[in-house]
């Protein structure tokens, strides 16, 4: 039976593997890591630059709410007569919405902005993923807030499942499918 004893079972399996730092250095090297990682790092950097901006941000992001608001507005003239603006009130005959900032995808935006960021692209690919990304962002929100009044004006019992739980689960659906949209237009065409 002493026969049967293997003298590498013996042996820790540090000096197999090699040292903390070279584990930590091949746990780098897979993206699968590195990714998510990088990922939570620029929401935090992103998350502390605005929130010690925040008091100097609030009139800017107060000028976005408006211009949201109005946005909204204008898009829904194309279709009705029945909208009316005020400040950032739209109402769509007689059911109206208050444009606050949470409400303009600007969360959205800083999300998908740090996966952009993280990812392994040329510069110009990141540059051109995170304005682009943005601003299909803001059209898809713009979406969203009129389908809302809309939900809201006809469908009333409706509107909260529609802004608490749809709405919030195909803004997650729509950071992907823009990421994916970015990955697949700009990063595998090699522009950059």
């Amino acid at each position: 039976m002493a026969d049967d004893f293997d003298e590498n079972e013996s042996q820790p399996a540090e000096s197999t593997q090699g040292t903390l730092s070279e584990r930590l250095r091949d746990h780098w090297r897979n993206p699968q890591v590195r990714y998510p990682i990088l990922v939570l790092l620029y929401l935090l950097i992103i998350g502390s630059v605005v929130g010690a901006w925040l008091d100097d941000l609030r009139e800017p992001l107060e000028t976005f709410s408006a211009w949201t608001a109005a946005s909204v507005h204008y898009f829904l003239l194309v279709f009705t007569e029945a909208t009316t603006l005020r400040n950032q009130l739209v109402t769509l005959d007689g059911f109206a919405v208050s444009i606050i900032i949470e409400c303009v995808g600007l969360l959205e935006m800083l999300i998908y902005s740090a996966c952009v960021l993280a990812f392994p692209a040329p510069i110009r690919s990141r540059v051109a993923g995170v304005v682009l990304g943005c601003l299909a962002i803001f059209v898809f929100n713009l979406l969203r807030i009129v389908t809302l009044l809309i939900v809201g004006r006809h469908w009333g019992d409706y509107f909260d499942f529609f802004h608490v739980y749809f709405w919030q689960a195909t803004l997650i659906a729509m950071i992907v499918s823009v990421l994916y949209g970015w990955i697949r237009i700009f990063v595998h065409r090699g522009d950059g």
